[in-house]
């Protein structure tokens, strides 16, 4: 009878030594092969970003560079300046936030991100894409002064093929000697154009211009001594007198 009651002891003992051991083994698994690790955010920025539409039109920025890294058919994730990059300019100025709107065309909507710097200004034109938004081309100028910047307004023509693009700058506010720049661009949603003139000779300094649509055409006020009425032409350019 005790040889039975040793032996179920020795069971017992057995079976405890074997937990505990399993368990050990368990640790020194854990230990030597231990469970992975969340990504970091160096190994999620390996991550390829997501392809932008080919459709895209891979041209030059509008009269100068905002960002290099901005240019057509790029991948932002977002629409904030630290998400565009843009917390400083290139040269270590502060960037400021101006405007934001969206622009709705036939070709899906286009996102409009207006920033400002010392001395200048700068427009981001950005498509919606998986997680976030493709570039389709960005417009900036430097100046030799601060910069009130705007948009003054704009106008989609009624089949949605195109958007006009009324840019409005206050060079040095608030001083004696400021001047006012209006900066009119187009864009279909795939690119962007200068709508009239040529840069860097497109900033009108008058004082006054607004877009005036009448019917399904589109005309541009420019006002110097006398108010002059140019058409919007079929290009997307409104069309001057040689």
């Amino acid at each position: 009878m005790r040889a039975g009651v040793e032996a179920v002891g020795m069971s017992w003992r057995l079976c405890w030594v074997l937990v505990l051991v399993c368990a050990g083994c368990a640790e020194l698994r854990n230990a030597v092969m231990p469970s992975p690790a969340p990504r970091t955010q160096e190994a999620q920025a390996r991550v390829p970003s997501p392809r932008c539409p080919e459709r895209i039109a891979l041209e030059e920025p509008l009269e100068a560079d905002l960002v290099r890294t901005l240019g057509a058919r790029s991948f932002v994730p977002g629409v904030s300046l630290s998400q565009l990059g843009l917390l400083r300019s290139p040269e270590g100025l502060e960037v400021q936030g101006s405007f934001q709107s969206q622009l709705k065309l036939a070709d899906g909507p286009v996102e409009l991100v207006g920033v400002m710097l010392q001395g200048g200004a700068g427009l981001l034109l950005l498509r919606p894409e998986a997680d976030g938004y493709c570039v389709v081309n960005t417009w900036s100028t430097w100046l030799s002064a601060d910069v009130r910047y705007t948009l003054d307004s704009s106008w989609t023509s009624p089949d949605g093929r195109l958007a006009i693009l009324l840019l409005k700058m206050v060079v040095a506010p608030g001083s004696g000697g400021q001047e006012t720049r209006w900066v009119v661009l187009g864009t279909d949603g795939w690119r962007a154009w200068i709508a009239l003139g040529t840069p860097p000779q497109h900033q009108l300094l008058v004082p006054s211009v607004s877009l005036k649509p009448k019917g399904k055409q589109l005309y541009l006020d420019v006002k110097l001594r006398r108010t002059s009425r140019l058409a919007l032409g079929k290009d997307g350019r409104f069309i001057t007198r040689q």
